[in-house]
């Protein structure tokens, strides 16, 4: 009985010691099989998978978002343009290799699904054009007007063929956001204040110019702004000097002559007379308009050279020719002067002479001399003239001296005059904005 007790603690031993070493086998073999199938990474491979996820996160988010801004659209689509993964499988178990292509195709996935969201984003948030100033020749500097609201993003682009200087303004503050100093220009700012702003142009030499103001906006209504130019002092915000001229009236009233002729001059009255002109401080020319008629009726045009040379010299000034010319050439002043040339009196005429001397002058009144013999101003005077507008160079004279001479022997002529000075002289405006 002992032994058969014996016997089958021995066996029970042993059979205790087979499963052992089998159950350890089997667990050998389990752990290896866990190891062949676990994502191992190098630290440059997980560093880049990590990154890539991030990125791809913070986009998705931006996407989700209910409310999309012009800032977040541009955000989307350049992290959208610079995402990418690839991995080297080299060295990598089947595992690894499933990881890191799930996130490649991701990426993929992503950049596809963009391209159908960005259509839907952008029949909702659309790139509205505020300005268009392309291919432009710039002798001066231009300001341009824009109306933007708190929290868009103004996006502006400008090229030209040569450096300018460019500056965003905002022109309700009168304050300039940023400046550029460059030929080509490309850069963005986030409005803090609904409000006017300016883009301006200023180049240093003539040269073209190519700009554009844009945004991403749902509105598709935005507020236009009206310009309005207005007289300033000079150094205030904006201001732009102009060469003009102002003109003054040199008679109250239009001066008339009579001129008797020569025959009946021998019994009564003069064939000659002489009329001092004074010249105010700062004029460059005198403009006249001579009426010489044979009759002494008067007309209604007569008395109104000052005011139609102001109101023909507004109209200039609205079409933006030179406003003034110094050169004897054909300006502003044959312009003027054209506009209101009188009806010529065909049968009447008689001679202009122009004096810069008084004593010269003072000889012609009393016909001390032939006036063959006097020095008169050759360029500005005219032997038979009819009725006719013209202009005199001063000369810095502060008296000029006009004679007037009727040689015909029988008709009286009756002559009306009147002259305007013509100061050059600098103004300042400025552009005044508001919204409508």
């Amino acid at each position: 009985m002992k032994r058969v007790l014996l016997c089958a603690m021995v066996l029970l031993a042993l059979s205790s010691c087979g499963g052992g070493a089998t159950s350890t086998s089997s667990t050998a073999t389990s752990s290896t099989s866990t190891a062949t199938n676990s994502v191992n990474l190098s630290e440059r491979e997980e560093y880049r998978y990590n990154k890539t996820l991030a990125d791809i996160e913070e986009i998705e988010a931006l996407m989700q978002a209910k409310e999309q801004s012009a800032e977040s659209i541009a955000k989307i689509e350049q992290k959208t343009k610079a995402l990418h993964y690839e991995y080297n499988a080299e060295g990598m178990n089947t595992a690894t290799v499933e990881h890191c292509e799930r996130l490649r195709q991701r990426v993929e996935k992503l950049k596809g699904e963009f391209k159908g969201n960005g259509a839907e984003v952008k029949r909702a948030v659309r790139r509205i054009n505020i300005l268009a100033h392309n291919h432009r020749l710039l002798s001066e500097r231009v300001a341009l007007p824009f109306y933007a609201e708190a929290g868009e993003v103004i996006i502006f682009e400008h090229k030209s063929s040569e450096a300018i200087t460019v500056r965003l303004n905002n022109a309700d503050t009168q304050r300039t956001l940023k400046t550029y100093n460059a030929a080509s220009v490309k850069d963005s700012i986030k409005i803090a204040y609904s409000g006017i702003y300016t883009i301006d142009l200023a180049p240093k030499t003539k040269c073209y110019s190519s700009l554009n103001l844009y945004t991403h906006s749902a509105k598709l209504a935005r507020k236009s702004v009206h310009s309005e130019t207005v007289k300033c002092n000079k150094g205030d915000w904006g201001a732009k000097e102009v060469k003009t001229i102002k003109m003054y009236n040199c008679f109250e009233e239009p001066r008339k002559l009579t001129l008797r002729g020569q025959l009946k001059a021998m019994f009564s009255g003069n064939a000659e007379a002489l009329v001092a002109v004074q010249v105010p401080a700062g004029t460059t020319d005198i403009l006249y308009s001579l009426r010489v008629a044979t009759s002494e009726q008067g007309r209604a045009s007569d008395g109104n050279f000052h005011n139609n040379l102001t109101h023909s010299y507004a109209k200039i000034k609205m079409l933006g020719l030179p406003l003034y010319e110094r050169e004897k050439t054909r300006g502003v002043f044959m312009r003027l002067l054209d506009d209101n040339r009188p009806i010529r009196e065909e049968d009447a005429y008689c001679n202009m002479y122009l004096f810069r001397s008084q004593a010269e002058a003072k000889q012609f009144q009393d016909g001390a001399k032939p006036t063959s013999q006097l020095n008169y101003d050759v360029d500005f005077s005219t032997i038979g003239t009819q009725s006719c507008n013209g202009r005199i160079s001063t000369k810095g004279a502060r008296t000029i001296y006009l004679g007037f001479e009727n040689e015909r022997m029988r008709y009286v002529n009756y002559i009306w005059l009147e002259a305007v000075a013509v100061v050059p002289t600098t103004e300042y405006y400025k552009t005044k904005y508001s919204v409508q």
